[in-house]
């Protein structure tokens, strides 16, 4: 007599969630990686599930599927099962910005999740242990056996945004007010960088100027530029200043080569001598 197969009960996949308020259940460090992978493989367009889970998360099943939630929450991908999945727009800035300007942006990735978001808000400004911050996300709905896991994807992407210092087991959180002073200043550092020196109000490098003869100045020194084409132009209609005076006695005997006198006549003449 044959005996049926016992049965074994069911496993949860690893990596499946276990119920509880949604956080990213991966670090801000990994998923920037994933980020960077997703803007180029996406470049071309929109790519189907199975390609983002081979060709930048590396891995299927329900692993994949959890890290593909998580770039979701950190504002990295877009899209759907019918439209496809690409790069969002905070992924691709991440992607092409200066190492100075990445800051501003993992704040920006680490503050879109509603339970980090409700952490930082609650402590901000705070100096608080691991186990303050474990309470909280209790409070926050995350389950019970996620909540150290919780707290440490919290703590690790926070510090890579410098929004919070960590001292053996307290967690410094920055005031909002540092917050908005630190983009500000990004800003202004920003804008600075792109603003010329006349902007700037630098002074313009010594220009000599020699004389022509007829009352006008040559610029010697960046005449080619604008400025100086314009400072010619203004100096030749007479606002430069008074003519230069000339005194010129001619002697005539029969003595005198005419040709030359003739030369010297057109020479101060074209010098506005006479």
């Amino acid at each position: 007599m044959t005996t049926a197969p016992e049965k074994k009960p069911r496993q949860m996949p690893k990596g499946g969630r276990k119920g509880g308020s949604v956080f990213p259940r991966v670090a801000l460090n990994d998923a920037i990686g994933y980020a960077r992978k997703l803007v180029s493989k996406t470049h071309t367009g929109p790519q189907p599930k199975d390609v983002i889970l081979s060709g930048v998360i590396k891995v299927k099943g329900g692993t994949g599927e959890v890290r593909m939630s998580a770039l979701k929450q950190y504002g990295f991908l877009k899209g759907d099962l019918k439209t496809n999945f690409s790069a969002d727009d905070l992924a691709k800035k991440i992607a092409a910005a200066p190492p100075e300007e990445l800051v501003p942006l993992y704040r920006q990735a680490m503050l879109k999740p509603a339970v980090f978001k409700k952490l930082f808000d609650t402590f901000h400004g705070d100096e608080v242990s691991k186990a303050k911050l474990k309470q909280r996300a209790a409070d926050l709905n995350v389950h019970p056996d996620e909540t150290a896991t919780c707290v440490d994807l919290y703590v690790s992407g926070m510090t890579i945004a410098e929004l919070v210092t960590v001292e053996g087991d307290q967690i410094k959180h920055l005031a909002l007010g540092d917050v908005a002073t630190a983009s500000a200043a990004s800003a202004a550092a920003e804008a600075e960088s792109d603003t010329t020196d006349e902007e700037l109000g630098g002074e313009e490098p010594a220009e000599a100027e020699e004389s022509a003869g007829d009352g006008t100045s040559v610029v010697a020194n960046g005449a080619n530029d604008e400025k100086g084409a314009k400072r010619q132009a203004l100096k030749g209609t007479g606002q430069s200043g008074p003519r230069a005076v000339f005194n010129v006695n001619v002697t005539l005997d029969s003595s005198l080569d005419i040709e030359k006198l003739q030369k010297q006549l057109e020479l101060l003449k074209r010098f506005g001598a006479i």
